[in-house]
């Protein structure tokens, strides 16, 4: 790792925080809008609302100043679990997979199609730069850690990069060289590599052509996608030529997620040049102060305060010490099961000892009736090795009735114990597809493909079917398929993979609720659909739209006990994409609640005909 003095290493700390906390509140008041910005930062900054950018990242502080080097993801998900409220987007999602126990990085992956690719973790990423001043390897391996616990893919490459940048920036004040340098760590064949390479090619001194050349490549319906913003940051920060308030303006202006994008290129050039080059205008805007949303052990609120901390926890890091038996488990596909399903997983047994280990692993704590390949299993590890094991579970036996939304599983070896999670599906009913014939006539007066006299149907309908919803189809008299969803998507499509065109599905299921309440509802659709629950219709739209997992929602109300839901779908276009979950209610708006994970899936019973 390369020297840097004190002063000058706090300077750069002290103007990467500065930097931050000025972009967040320039950007905060108009994050997501996807539109050209008219206005200047100066007309709405707003510096006393908290921001997330900032929060996660002083309890990645307090949880490194505890765990030192050794900080695994699993320590920065029990913080967050303990500490960090926020909900939103992928940061519900992984708090819904680690309310299963699903640990990082599966937690990142699971369930996460769309946000997996946010911006919730590349805002996470100065913290590490600046605990690894001039290691842009140290900095990418830890962002990593942290990107796991609610991303995958891009927005982990994208945190990595940006850490790395923020570490080399400590010595590096030319930007175009800090990307050249770093951009090893955006995989070759990644959107966020292509992302970097267009917006370097571009030859404008406009930067409002090069958005829109950004735009036509990258741009994204989800305000927050983290490679259409990394586009945005480069953006700001090669045409606002090392200078806080022009990039800080560009990026604003850029609009998405301003927020993320403003302070992010705003800390890299704190970094890059140090407090002493921001403006006294710029500093005056926050005062040397911070808000926070979220609990924290620490009651400090002054920038200069935190950058000395930051510094005292970076320089007191020693050597990374390892537990001396570390167990772990990687599934092998998706941490979930169906009935009459498997799910494969390796656990693997870390001896970091110089001494050899023998013992008996053991597989306690499987819900009833399901099984293992193996429970107990004699191993012997020689000292400073690791053993892989792998192991899968079923659920075959015709005795199970229903599934847990969250399956604790308990692996224990010698003196020490791991549990994880396996997500139980929802079990469903599945009847169709029904459809009809599509009726519609050629307009009058202009030639007709058919020889005068044919009553043949027209050449549209000859390859179309069509489907209402309001019409009923005849749905109590056909035979289901069952059909286990391991996430919220429901896998219609993939249960009748040779049936094509437009179609009508019912589906059902049967589950519990522990309690009687009103929750959420929250419905992904891109097509059509009416819900029922207990035979109360609750939710419904005519519609074909892109499928987000925000689409519809509804607060419904659920008994204590049995209850039933019923859901026409329809598919007019090439594919149906559907989901469903429920969240917490208690008076507030769904996206600041929690999502439920409590609920049991009964195996459907065959209708009497």
């Amino acid at each position: 790792m390369k020297k840097i003095n004190a002063n000058e290493y706090f300077d750069k700390v002290y103007g990467g925080w500065l930097g931050k906390c000025l972009g967040g509140a320039a950007g905060a008041p108009v994050e997501g809008i996807k539109d050209l910005i008219e206005s200047s930062f100066w007309d709405t900054m707003q510096p006393d609302l908290p921001n997330d950018d900032l929060d996660l990242q002083l309890l990645w502080l307090e949880t490194v100043k505890e765990k030192g080097l050794s900080v695994t993801a699993k320590d920065l998900a029990d913080a967050w679990d303990n500490k960090c409220w926020y909900p939103f987007n992928e940061y519900g999602l992984f708090l819904k997979n680690y309310d299963r126990g699903i640990w990082p990085p599966a937690s990142g992956s699971f369930n996460n199609p769309l946000f997996c690719e946010g911006e919730g973790s590349p805002i996470r990423s100065e913290i590490w730069a600046m605990l690894f001043p001039g290691d842009p390897d140290s900095a990418a391996t830890y962002a990593e850690l942290d990107s796991s616990l609610d991303h995958s893919g891009e927005s982990v490459y994208i945190e990595q990069f940006y850490a790395a940048m923020g570490a080399e920036g400590f010595f590096c004040q030319d930007l175009q060289e800090l990307i050249q340098r770093n951009i090893r760590f955006l995989p070759p064949t990644s959107k966020a590599r292509a992302c970097v390479e267009l917006v370097l090619e571009q030859r404008t001194e406009d930067w409002k052509e090069a958005r829109r050349t950004l735009l036509k490549h990258f741009g994204h319906n989800d305000f927050t996608n983290s490679v259409t913003n990394l586009g945005i940051v480069l953006i700001a920060l090669l045409f606002g030529k090392n200078n806080m308030e022009s990039t800080i303006d560009i990026a604003y202006r850029c609009g998405f997620d301003t927020d993320c994008t403003c302070a992010t290129s705003a800390a890299l050039l704190g970094i890059m040049f140090g407090a002493q080059s921001i403006e006294p205008k710029l500093r005056s805007m926050v005062q040397d102060s911070f808000v926070t949303g979220i609990s924290l052990d620490d009651e400090n609120r002054s920038i200069r305060v935190l950058s000395e901390q930051t510094c005292r926890v970076s320089t007191s890091l020693g050597e990374k010490s390892k537990e001396a038996l570390v167990l772990s488990v990687k599934y092998s596909d998706k941490p979930a099961i169906g009935i009459a399903d498997t799910c494969s997983f390796k656990i693997c047994i870390e001896n970091n000892s110089p001494h050899p280990l023998k013992g008996v692993v053991h597989i306690e704590g499987l819900p009833l009736y399901w099984s293992a390949a193996w429970t107990e299993k004699q191993v012997t590890l020689a000292g400073s090795s690791q053993l892989v094991i792998p192991n899968t579970v079923n659920t075959c036996d015709a005795r199970i009735t229903c599934l847990h939304a969250k399956n604790m599983v308990q692996l224990s070896f010698l003196d020490e114990t791991y549990s994880f999670g396996i997500a139980g599906s929802s079990l469903w009913n599945v009847y169709g597809p029904f459809f009809e014939a599509l009726e519609k006539e050629d307009l009058r007066d202009l030639p007709q493909p058919h020889p005068e006299g044919c009553v043949l149907p027209n050449l549209e309908c000859m390859v179309n079917n069509a489907v209402y919803l309001n019409k009923e189809y005849p749905y109590t008299a056909d035979t289901p398929l069952l059909m286990s969803a391991k996430e919220d998507f429901l896998p219609i499509d993939a249960l009748f993979p040779y049936f094509k065109g437009q179609g009508c599905w019912y589906v059902e299921q049967e589950f519990l609720s522990p309690t009687e309440r009103d929750v959420w509802l929250v419905v992904g659709n891109n097509d059509g659909f009416t819900i029922w629950i207990n035979d109360e219709k609750v939710m419904g739209e005519d519609e074909i739209r892109l499928w987000t997992p925000y689409n519809n929602s509804n607060v419904v109300h659920l008994k204590q006990g049995k209850n039933t839901i019923r859901i026409k779908l329809l598919r007019r276009t090439e594919a149906l994409r559907f989901s469903l979950a429920f969240r917490l209610y208690e008076g507030l708006h769904y996206h600041r609640n929690r999502w439920i994970v409590d609920m049991d899936s009964l195996m459907p019973t065959q209708p009497k005909k």
